[in-house]
């Protein structure tokens, strides 16, 4: 298959590493088209008014690997529309934290695989929890890949991306991955106000407050039991069990 991987973690992400070595050891033909820098909570966000610089860089299992002076969105479209229009499968992440609930609104990971949904191609969001283990990640990333394999030919959501979360747990308590639909929670957060030296005034965002009684049968409950959680989010309500068969025989 031909898969175009980008995140919003950046083109250093150990992560994004891990998956293009993933995917090259399966046979699949890789492309990377990742930020030059973090790009995280850029949701939809793409260039209009700037040119968007793109320089070539080696990397461990990619045919070819870009890194794209632009958002994460900026990475998808460039990669599809110019530098591999060939591109079936585009996985963005793997990210580094979770995107469940309402993280998936200003989540880059996630802007950048919806983008590739509208663009026509399958598209899956691929994020671990905070504290997960390197072992964990990579069986994660695995399963992950041996479930897009399956996805070619079957009848999926139009316009939808395929949301994947890892949870934060030693592989020995990996539970069941489920088809579930995204928590109502929002996650809370606010702003530390400062003064410069020269008198300016400034705000550094805090650290996010999560809920921790997320609804039961939710993406972040079901993370939280250990579970890798898959959650379609298209342009419209989705049946999320009706789906739950595509996990089935992997």
């Amino acid at each position: 298959m031909n898969i175009l991987l980008v995140n919003d973690d950046g083109f250093d992400s150990g992560y994004l590493r891990m998956l293009c070595r993933a995917a090259a050891a399966r046979g699949h033909r890789v492309r990377v088209c990742a930020p030059a820098r973090q790009q995280s909570a850029k949701g939809h966000s793409f260039t209009i008014t700037e040119p968007v610089f793109a320089v070539q860089k080696e990397m461990e299992g990619a045919e070819e690997a870009w890194v794209i002076g632009g958002t994460p969105v900026d990475c998808a479209r460039i990669g599809i529309m110019e530098l591999f229009p060939e591109a079936e499968l585009v996985i963005s992440g793997i990210n580094y934290g979770p995107n469940a609930a309402c993280a998936v609104f200003p989540s880059g990971t996630v802007g950048a695989a919806r983008e590739a949904a509208m663009q026509g191609r399958l598209a899956i969001a691929l994020s671990a929890d905070y504290g997960a283990q390197e072992e964990t990640v990579k069986l994660g990333a695995e399963w992950a890949l041996t479930l897009a394999g399956s996805l070619p030919g079957k009848e999926l959501p139009v316009n939808a991306l395929l949301n994947i979360n890892i949870p934060a747990v030693p592989v020995t308590g990996l539970k069941p991955p489920v088809m579930c639909p995204q928590s109502t929670v929002i996650y809370k957060d606010e702003y530390v106000r400062e003064t410069t030296p020269r008198g300016d005034l400034c705000f550094w965002l805090a650290h996010e407050v999560k809920d921790e009684h997320p609804p039961e049968g939710t993406d972040t409950w079901y993370l939280k039991q250990g579970h890798i959680t898959c959650t379609f989010i298209g342009m419209e309500p989705i049946d999320q069990g009706r789906w739950q068969p595509l996990l089935a025989d992997i």
